[in-house]
C-alpha cells in the first residue's frame, strides 16, 4: 500500500511540475513569413488586429484571410476585421467550428479546396501551444507549410504577453487543462 501511495504522489508531483512548465511556455509563436493565406481560429480580441497588420504588410500571398468562425449565433466578427484593415472581400468565412480542433479541421480543408500550400496561423499567445499541437495533428493528412504567429493584446501602446495581462493570464490558466485534454485526444468527445 505504501508503494502505491508513493507512486501516486510521484505522479501527482510530476504532473504538477509539467503543468507549471507548460503554463510558462504556452507561447510557441514564430516570426511571420509570407504564406498563401492567413488563418485565424477566432476567440481572442487581439487576433483580428494582428491578422490585419499581417494582411496590410503583405504576408498573405493570395490576399485572403480565413476566419474560423467568422460568425455564428449571436456574433459576427466581420466589422472587427474590417476595422483591423481586412476588407470583407478578402475574408474567407468558416462558420461551423466550435473548438480549436474543428477550427483546424475546417480551415485546413478550406486550404485544400482553394489550392493553398502554406498558411500563417494567428492565435493568442496563451493559445499557441495547443493550436500548434492540433493543427500539426490535422495537418498530418495534408502536409501544408504552417507557421504559427502569436497575437498579443496592446495596452497603452505596449505589447502585453499573457503573464502580464490580467484577462489573458486567467485564460492561460484554463489553457492548462485544455492542453491536457487535447494531448490525450479528448476533443473527439468533448468540445474543448
Amino acid at each position: 500500500m505504501k508503494k502505491l501511495f508513493k507512486l501516486i504522489a510521484l505522479v501527482a508531483v510530476a504532473i504538477g511540475l509539467h503543468a507549471s512548465w507548460i503554463y510558462q511556455h504556452l507561447d510557441v509563436g514564430e516570426l511571420p513569413v509570407v504564406a498563401d493565406v492567413i488563418i485565424v481560429p477566432e476567440g481572442g480580441p487581439e487576433r483580428a488586429p494582428t491578422a490585419g497588420a499581417l494582411y496590410k504588410q503583405g504576408y498573405s500571398r493570395s490576399g485572403q484571410v480565413i476566419v474560423s468562425p467568422l460568425a455564428g449565433p449571436g456574433f459576427d466578427f466581420t466589422w472587427y476585421y474590417e476595422l483591423a484593415g481586412v476588407p470583407n472581400s478578402a475574408i474567407i468565412q468558416e462558420n461551423q467550428a466550435t473548438s480549436t480542433w474543428t477550427n483546424a479541421l475546417y480551415t485546413l480543408d478550406l486550404m485544400a479546396t482553394y489550392g493553398y500550400d502554406s498558411a500563417l496561423i494567428v492565435t493568442s499567445d496563451y493559445h499557441s501551444r495547443r493550436t500548434r499541437m492540433i493543427y500539426e495533428r490535422v495537418n498530418h493528412n495534408y502536409g501544408f507549410d504552417l507557421t504559427y504567429v502569436s497575437a498579443y493584446p496592446v495596452v497603452d501602446d505596449e505589447i502585453q504577453p499573457y503573464q502580464e495581462n490580467t484577462s489573458n493570464r486567467a485564460l492561460a490558466q484554463e489553457e492548462i487543462y485544455k492542453y491536457y485534454g487535447y494531448l490525450f485526444g479528448l476533443y473527439h468527445w468533448l468540445d474543448l
